[in-house]
């Protein structure tokens, strides 16, 4: 996924370049109207007489074709997915890749942060994963989270909601867990934890939950909603825009990182 997006960037860039609209571009290759646009997002997969032809249409130097090319070869490679809800694979891909993430989840832990006795508790209640399932998924989240102790970690910066850090998903001993682990993530230099407390009353991210993955080397944001049988990408700026906003007032909103520590050593203390 990410190959595609980088390819995808490359590609506007040299498009952009040449001065060509992706109308054009279309139109001159006799592709439907919407091919560019999905190229250039990562969408869409090319064959290598497809990328032959938009390198000679933009005019790309030799230097410049050699690299798009193996670019788009590492494109075309499938890699092992994980073990996800089939309309999720494409944001772990995402993820994975992300230099930045930013979370907003108002009532749950969101599955970068879930320890594995927690994800098993929340994915044991979904009535779209089947029960032979929920061990390996809870494995594999665990898995992605590993992520965020590496050296190439991203910065992450996830806004809770209170009931988050309350709600006793797989019971006391398991949210203890579960909130020991999100105190030890806070205490990375890459991750920031806030709490937006119930006494904050309305704030623009009532009813929603999102997260927000910046890829550097794709320039590209993404918007990812989940649902309980799909999910939505939104790369255009109008909606990365949008969530930003409200990720931003909900960061001036929440409690500081030191409160915020505060309240959730405070709710271990409760759960004993």
């Amino acid at each position: 996924m990410i190959q595609r997006l980088v390819l995808g960037a490359e590609l506007r860039e040299l498009r952009e370049a040449s001065r060509i609209t992706p109308e054009e571009a279309a139109t001159s290759l006799r592709w439907y109207n919407t091919k560019i646009s999905k190229i250039e997002h990562g969408d869409a997969k090319l064959t290598e007489g497809d990328v032959s032809k938009l390198l000679a249409l933009y005019d790309a130097s030799e230097a410049t074709a050699d690299r798009v090319r193996l670019l788009a070869k590492e494109a075309r490679r499938k890699v092992p997915a994980a073990r996800v809800t089939d309309w999720a694979k494409k944001y772990v891909a995402l993820e994975a890749s992300a230099t930045e993430i930013k979370m907003w989840f108002g009532d749950s832990v969101p599955g970068l942060f879930q320890t594995k006795d927690y994800a098993r508790a929340v994915l044991s209640a979904s009535v779209v994963v089947p029960s032979v399932d929920v061990d390996e998924m809870a494995e594999s989240r665990t898995r992605r989270a590993l992520r965020l102790t590496e050296p190439t970690a991203p910065l992450v910066w996830a806004i809770l909601g209170e009931e988050a850090i309350q709600r006793p998903v797989g019971g006391a001993v398991v949210l203890r867990g579960q909130l020991e682990h999100i105190r030890d993530l806070a205490r990375l230099d890459h991750v920031t934890v806030q709490i937006m407390p119930q006494s904050a009353g309305e704030h623009p991210g009532l009813n929603i939950a999102f997260t927000l993955l910046h890829i550097a080397d794709a320039r590209a944001t993404f918007a990812y909603i989940e649902s309980l049988t799909s999910a939505d990408y939104l790369p255009r700026p109008r909606h990365t825009q949008a969530y930003s906003l409200v990720f931003d007032r909900l960061r001036v909103a929440a409690l500081s990182e030191r409160d915020s520590l505060a309240m959730i050593n405070q709710q271990i203390a409760r759960l004993g």
